[in-house]
């Protein structure tokens, strides 16, 4: 029973111990860690070249992207001023015949 409480005693000493010097080896490192260049020219030139491709491929997918999105809301934007001049066209009061004739020498827009 002595020789138990004795290797429980020697064990949690050397835990104590351990845990004491690794949270020294903690704190330096966090300290080392605060101290470095945490901005994000600094973080990409640290990374590994596979993560700064996957990095500057999701970059241009988000410029393609914006690219796209900015211009179909120019498309729309084109797109709903041709409809209100139809819309106006329409209900002018000009016969269908000449409206037909007036529209089909226009080249048609699409969206696609």
């Amino acid at each position: 029973m002595f020789r138990k409480f004795i290797q429980f005693v020697a064990l949690a000493s050397l835990l104590a111990t351990a845990s004491a010097s690794s949270a020294q080896q903690v704190e330096s490192q966090s300290l080392s860690l605060a101290a470095s260049d945490v901005s994000l020219t600094a973080l990409f030139l640290q990374a590994h070249w596979v993560v700064k491709s996957v990095m500057l491929g999701l970059l241009a997918c988000s410029v393609w992207v914006w690219a796209i999105a900015i211009d179909k809301i120019f498309l729309y934007a084109r797109t709903k001023r041709a409809m209100d001049r139809f819309e106006q066209a329409f209900w002018s009061g000009q016969s269908i015949e000449e409206l037909y004739r007036a529209l089909s020498a226009k080249p048609t827009q699409s969206m696609a």
